[in-house]
């Protein structure tokens, strides 16, 4: 999950969370629209990809944004998901095609090999 949420006994929930997509209306946070309410004063619309802390009235309407934290669970959004999948499918593809001409590979040993590759493509660079 890309958000977490606390209360704070009044019914008003905090969501802090990657931003998945902005509009004029509000912001996806979590894979969940939630719209600016009429009440907000002075609040300014993130960009995509910013982590940041929602506060929510009790009805789940946006009072207030401002920039957070990145968190573990925060920074890995739909979108760094989607990217890792396919990194990982492709690593298992050729780590498929790799062992193919290796009779004595395990499944164990693939598994293995295609991980090393998703390390080595995902290390930081010099």
């Amino acid at each position: 999950m890309a958000a977490n949420g606390t209360s704070n006994g009044t019914g008003a929930t905090q969501l802090v969370g990657l931003v998945e997509s902005v509009n004029e209306k509000g912001v996806k946070i979590a894979g969940e629209w939630r719209n600016i309410s009429k009440w907000a004063t002075d609040v300014t619309l993130p960009e995509r990809g910013q982590v940041v802390a929602v506060q929510l009235d009790k009805s789940g309407f946006v009072r207030a944004i401002a920039p957070a934290a990145a968190t573990p669970d925060a920074q890995h959004g739909p979108s760094a998901g989607r990217e890792t999948l396919i990194i990982r499918q492709t690593c298992i593809k050729a780590a498929s095609v790799f062992a193919a001409s290796r009779p004595d590979l395990k499944s164990a040993d693939l598994l293995a090999l295609a991980e090393r590759m998703e390390a080595w493509i995902l290390r930081e660079a010099p």
